[in-house]
């Protein structure tokens, strides 16, 4: 009884929080809008099947994909995406048929014999006072559809900057790997110069040939794992090598903190995310549908009579039957109904959680990933590329061997590695950041750009 109590009065903070009457415009402009105002510059492709894929006006590939590109392509092209726009049709075609009139029954007897002609008509007179109520869950269904695609598209919008992300990071991956390689071929060389000189050991040689000969394994590898995010970017964006061929370059997006207000972040979301109206909606539509399987205990029908014989037509109208609602109230309608309405309701409690939890958990790992990338570039790195310089300095002056040179240098490259997973964690963060919150969400821009890729010598 008091779970039913609570069911009651969050059903009726809803339907006062919600709006006053229904809207009849959500199609796919309406979700083209909500995106565009949530991701500037998004739009709704066309939903033409047979189109190929193109540019959305305004997008220029001529010095390379930005993030905001690759977003307003995938929205404009992604097929997947397109599928899930034609719910709207279908929830569309939905409201006509709750607003469809049922069609009369008409009964002619013709004058044959002593019979005069006669006929009747009837009407659903229950059909006919339900059908408000019918078109209200319908018009809240279609706007429960159109609100779910605008998170639908919120979601490819966060999937589309992770997949540029992580894009970008496997070419920054590639270029690092490519770097170092040109490094260790150096030191290679060197090792070779000062053994044939008697100066280094063989032994020496042999462990920085090995180590140049991983550096080229490793940089096949990236390669490979480029080419592979960019095929994963590329199905994303729903077009083919034609628009995005593989000489295109990722253009790297401008570095962004972390927001710090995580309420403030909560408060946007619960009253921005798109999902959660639409649980509303689907609270509002369960108790319209309440209201229809309570009023489905009375049937009637109207009659309209009419006879015509030799002193002219005699029409006539009444009830020409009515259910007795004795023995059937509509038990199991009126149950299934009342469950429906607990369960929007118990759905849209847990989101409201879930949102909350979304929220706090991507904006920490946004700010743990901020806050390791400020380390990583004003400690570690220069520490490491000191460490490398001192090295090589010691090697060339001959007071250390070479396995210093290749220990610190090791180092090095490995903290450069990771200073790009480390962007490229920030990236995605933001980006689920974004989506949580119901819009793009960016931090204050980061002083500092990314350490450099060289290493002293």
């Amino acid at each position: 009884m008091r779970h039913s109590r609570c069911s009651d009065a969050v059903l009726m903070a809803l339907l006062a929080s919600s709006a006053a009457c229904a809207r009849s415009d959500f199609d796919r402009g309406f979700v083209s809008h909500e995106l565009g105002t949530r991701s500037p510059g998004a739009r709704v492709g066309p939903p033409e099947v047979d189109r190929k894929a193109t540019l959305p006006t305004g997008v220029s590939l001529a010095d390379g994909l930005s993030e905001d590109d690759a977003v307003s392509v995938a929205l404009w092209n992604s097929p997947g995406f397109q599928a899930d726009l034609t719910q709207l049709a279908t929830a569309r075609a939905d409201l006509a048929e709750a607003g469809a009139l049922p069609n009369p029954m008409l009964t002619m007897l013709f004058p044959l014999g002593p019979h005069q002609l006669s006929a009747y008509l009837l009407l659903p007179l229950a059909a006919l006072a339900q059908r408000p109520a019918r078109v209200k869950a319908a018009q809240r269904d279609v706007e429960r559809v159109a609100h779910s695609l605008v998170q639908t598209g919120l979601d490819l919008i966060r999937d589309v900057r992770v997949a540029h992300s992580e894009a970008q990071a496997a070419a920054e991956r590639a270029q690092a790997r490519e770097v170092m390689l040109a490094l260790w071929t150096a030191s290679e060389q060197l090792a070779r110069t000062r053994a044939d000189a008697g100066d280094a050991s063989r032994l020496e040689f042999d462990a920085i040939h090995g180590e140049a000969l991983m550096a080229a394994d490793l940089v096949a590898r990236a390669g490979q794992d480029a080419v592979t995010a960019r095929l994963r970017l590329r199905l994303l964006l729903g077009v083919d090598e034609g628009l995005l061929p593989d000489h295109l370059a990722i253009v790297a997006a401008s570095e962004r903190d972390a927001p710090t207000d995580t309420p403030a972040l909560v408060r946007e979301a619960l009253a921005a995310r798109p999902d959660l109206r639409a649980a509303e909606l689907a609270v509002e539509a369960a108790g319209k549908r309440l209201g229809l399987e309570r009023a489905r205990i009375f049937q009637a029908l109207l009659r309209l009579d009419g006879q015509l014989d030799s002193q002219g037509f005699h029409p006539s109208i009444g009830v020409h039957q009515i259910e007795l609602p004795i023995f059937n109230w509509n038990p199991g309608g009126r149950r299934r109904a009342r469950a429906e309405l607990q369960r929007t309701l118990w759905r849209y409690a847990a989101l409201r959680q879930q949102i909350v939890a979304e929220v706090a958990t991507a904006q920490l790992q946004a700010q743990q990933a901020s806050d390791s990338l400020t380390r990583w570039r004003r400690e570690l790195l220069p520490t490491l590329a000191r460490n490398v310089a001192a090295a090589t300095s010691s090697f060339t002056a001959g007071a250390e061997s070479y396995v210093a040179v290749i220990d610190a240098t090791r180092r090095l490259q490995d903290a450069r590695l990771r200073e790009i997973e480390l962007r490229a964690d920030l990236r995605r963060a933001l980006a689920q950041l974004g989506r949580s919150v119901g819009r793009r969400v960016d931090g204050p821009a980061r002083t500092g750009g990314a350490a450099d890729v060289t290493s002293p010598r």
